[in-house]
């Protein structure tokens, strides 16, 4: 029997998945995005839309099942939600949409909202936020609402069981689905009010192959969905959140860790939990009082319900691996006078002068400002005596013609007798055994009114030259960069150069602990789980305390070293306090719209990801599956 084709091959509502897919790209509290970094990453209304219109047939085909013309008919042509633009915004000449149920399905997947419409009539534009319409599928807002989500997995549903079942009825169908989706969503009632469902019972292990049961039943009705490249896991999520039995692979061990806490562990753990006020106290005393206190209000005196039991755990193991690392190392990072964390320390490379008359070590500072923004702007004043070079922090501009950067393109002025050390020579310096030196420039801390810049006092100073334990470094040797950004031919070849002695140090450290932390927590695939967030967790601090990272003097904030896909030498660099409340602190990637280990738990249905060469029945069981996709066209 001839199938109808799908309706990708026929439409695709291109200039609004566009627009909401720029949007996505500066969207941060609560995206996959925000989780690790990953280069090739797709567009989540992308993936969702290109997997929907990958499911569900034309309904203009000839071919097209009764059953999915009638559920469109009935879902989408009585919305006037969904009705097709009355005159197409983005063509030059009045152009009305025919009201069909091709349209409809159309507008159900991205629609401009009439505000947008009525603009781009005028030649006007609109903020990205209210481009699309509310109720579209591609909307990130539509990401968790259960009225879209319910429309297009029944859609999926319809479309998929009656080309198994040609005789079934859309009215059929649509109590079958209803069915199916109830009994998942009574099984996770029961599963998830249950008291102290951590522990094993005969009770808590029948509650849970019901609800293994029920969603089974659910996805033999769905079709399965597979990439064979996963990457960031966009397409199996979307695949997972449209109701399918989702599968994802990549061979990349970084993807395949994203993936993990993207698209399988939130899904799969990040689920509410109840616990008798006894076993709470149990397991996490004190701090987790005061942990529940800070997320949701007062402590309970009967059962404590938690939403999110993987989210509060991560927060929970995590501020106590913090607090053990800080009672080692807090001491390196002093408070100020009023109690304050400094929330950074800016260093200068420091290279010699090759006047040997002069020999003065000079910062490669290419600029001096601190913090240069329209409504603020903060430099560092050089003052020099003979061939000691110290600042000062003044406020306001400078002439930066009369102040130039002593650090062009690698070549050094020096300012005490003005010589020239060409890059050849700073470059010789860098790859000697000792490195170039290094030099506290600054003190960053946050105050009421913003940052605030000092100098480091003598006590700050011998904090920081204090000799600390040697650490091994990391020897793993990097790549060298193709497409620039070279550190080699400065003598950072090995992952471990990126880091100062202190960064090591504090790393090393926290490694030990979470080490210990490790022993103490159980083998079981949830607390597996949890020790991956909190390497996940460990990473992004990393990331964020190496010695070639930036401060962005326009946003006052600390940036890692990728902002491309290449490291960049960098000469002057902010050292990250982990212990502060602040941008690059270890808290701050556990802000509560990080998606860390929130993002996803909003739906039943997870995905299976694995890590092989070949796709074979042994390793993914999705030699059936009904749609394969790779890497849709970024429109």
């Amino acid at each position: 029997m001839t199938k109808a084709k799908k309706l990708i091959e026929i439409a695709m509502p291109i200039k609004e998945i566009s627009a909401e897919s720029v949007r996505d790209k500066s969207i941060r509290h609560g995206h996959i995005s925000t989780l690790h970094l990953w280069w090739a990453r797709r567009p989540l209304p992308v993936c969702r839309a290109v997997i929907f219109a990958s499911l569900v047939p034309d309904p203009l085909d000839p071919e097209c099942p009764q059953a999915f013309c009638d559920a469109v008919q009935d879902l989408l042509a009585n919305n006037p939600l969904y009705a097709p633009y009355p005159d197409i915004p983005y063509t030059s000449i009045y152009d009305p949409m025919p009201d069909n149920l091709r349209n409809r399905l159309l507008m159900f997947i991205g629609k401009f909202s009439p505000a947008c419409q009525k603009n781009m009539l005028a030649g006007k534009t609109t903020s990205s936020k209210d481009q699309v319409q509310e109720g579209c599928l591609i909307k990130w807002e539509s990401k968790n609402d259960p009225t879209v989500l319910r429309l297009a997995r029944l859609l999926i549903w319809v479309a998929y069981n009656s080309e198994l079942r040609p005789e079934a009825t859309y009215t059929d169908l649509t109590v079958e689905f209803d069915e199916a989706s109830k009994a998942i969503t009574n099984a996770e009632t029961a599963l998830y009010h249950a008291p102290n469902r951590h522990l094993a019972s005969p009770e808590v292990t029948a509650k849970e192959a019901a609800l293994q049961k029920a969603i089974e039943k659910f996805q033999n009705r769905m079709p399965s969905v597979f990439d064979p490249f996963a990457g960031g896991g966009a397409i199996p999520l979307e695949a997972a959140r449209l109701g399918c039995r989702s599968f994802g692979n990549d061979i990349n061990p970084v993807a395949h860790i994203i993936e993990k806490g993207s698209v399988e562990f939130p899904q799969k753990y990040g689920k509410p939990i109840t616990y008798t006020h006894e076993e709470f106290m149990t397991l996490y005393g004190k701090e987790g009082v005061k942990l529940y206190t800070e997320n949701f209000g007062g402590m309970p005196t009967g059962n404590v319900e938690i939403p999110n039991r993987l989210s509060f755990d991560v927060e929970y193991y995590a501020k106590k691996l913090l607090a053990m690392t800080e009672a080692e190392v807090g001491h390196l990072y002093p408070a100020d006078e009023k109690g304050n964390k400094p929330i950074a320390y800016y260093w200068a490379r420091t290279a010699t002068c090759s006047n040997p008359s002069c020999r003065a070590e000079v910062p490669l500072l290419k600029q001096f400002y601190l913090a240069n923004t329209k409504s603020k702007k903060v430099y560092l004043n050089p003052i020099i005596h003979g061939t000691d070079i110290q600042f000062e922090i003044k406020e306001g501009s400078y002439d930066e013609k009369a102040l130039p950067g002593w650090n062009n393109r690698g070549n050094m002025t020096c300012p005490c007798c003005g010589n020239i050390t060409p890059v050849k020579v700073i470059k010789e310096q860098a790859n000697k055994s000792s490195g170039l030196s290094q030099q506290l420039i600054a003190i960053i801390s946050e105050t009421k009114n913003g940052k605030k810049y000092i100098l480091p006092n003598d006590y700050i100073k011998t904090i920081i030259s204090q000799t600390l334990p040697s650490c091994e470094k990391p020897i793993e040797a990097m790549e060298r960069n193709s497409n620039g950004g070279d550190t080699f031919t400065w003598g950072i070849t090995k992952w471990g150069d990126m880091f100062s002695c202190r960064q090591l140090y504090m790393l090393f450290t926290l490694i030990k602990n979470l080490s210990q932390l490790k022993s103490e927590i159980n083998t079981s695939e949830y607390h597996q789980a949890l020790l991956t967030f909190l390497a996940i967790w460990f990473d992004r601090i990393a990331v964020a305390n190496t010695s070639l990272g930036r401060w962005h003097i326009s946003g006052e904030k600390l940036e890692h070293p990728f902002s491309r896909q290449a490291i960049a030498m960098v000469f002057d660099y902010p050292e990250s306090n982990p212990f502060c409340n602040s941008s690059g602190s270890a808290l701050n990637q556990l802000d509560v719209d990080n998606p860390l280990h929130r993002v996803g738990k909003q739906f039943s249905f997870c995905c299976t990801v694995c890590k092989c060469f070949q796709w074979r029945k042994r390793t993914i069981r999705c030699q059936n599956a009904d749609c394969c996709r790779n890497r849709p066209t970024l429109l």
